[in-house]
């Protein structure tokens, strides 16, 4: 039976894309650089964390000036880091499910823990997570399994009784290093097509996971 679910944040729980090349946008354009940013463009490094992706769209390989620009988003972000981001359909519906059955929830991103605790707040879904790891939570951030192994000794919670819900590939990787199941969601942040991400299930809605969640009880009794 299913006890535990880490959910990826960005293209998993919520569509977040908006905001933050906004927000990317403006930082770029504050050094001198007014770049059109495309959502394909924006899938190939979204997954990795925000320095990673200034780095990828300065494409010059300056650290102080990487560091500047990526100091500027993180700060018009936060301020800004709800203004047309939603929650995917019916995330809300079944986080509810999931409190009424006890199952423990935790988010496990590659946005700093104060601005997803932040934009979980906005999106009012919060306090349904036990947990919230960020890539500055531990040592380890995604896709590497110890980032996991930290939240595991944490709460003591058992692999097999854990599934991991993301939308890319690193979301894949991690779940795959760490040893446990890990449940797709297509359409989110990565420009792979689902047959290319190493999956134990994909599906296109979150009324999905609860016949996912039933069938692996049914295959454990």
């Amino acid at each position: 039976m299913v006890k535990n679910i880490i959910f990826d944040l960005d293209g998993t729980l919520a569509n977040t894309s908006q905001d933050i090349i906004s927000s990317l946008r403006f930082a770029l354009k504050k050094k001198g650089l007014n770049k059109i940013i495309s959502l394909r463009e924006f899938k190939k490094v979204a997954n990795k964390g925000s320095l990673n992706m200034v780095k990828k769209f300065l494409k010059r390989n300056d650290n102080k000036l990487i560091k500047e620009i990526n100091f500027i988003f993180l700060n018009h972000y936060r301020k800004n880091i709800c203004v047309k981001s939603s929650l995917k359909e019916n995330v809300l519906s079944f986080l509810k499910t999931c409190k009424k059955k006890k199952i423990k929830l935790y988010v496990s991103t590659n946005k700093s823990e104060k601005n997803a605790k932040l934009l979980l707040k906005k999106l009012k879904i919060l306090n349904f997570f036990n947990f919230v790891a960020g890539n500055d939570t531990f040592l380890y951030k995604k896709p590497n399994p110890l980032h996991l192994n930290k939240l595991k000794k944490k709460f003591l919670f058992k692999k097999k009784e854990t599934i991991f819900v993301g939308d890319s590939e690193v979301d894949s990787n991690l779940a795959k290093n760490f040893k446990i199941k890990f449940i797709l969601i297509k359409n989110g942040y990565t420009t792979l097509k689902p047959s290319k991400i190493n999956s134990d299930f994909t599906i296109a809605r979150f009324a999905q996971i609860s016949k996912i969640l039933k069938k692996l009880a049914r295959l454990e009794s």
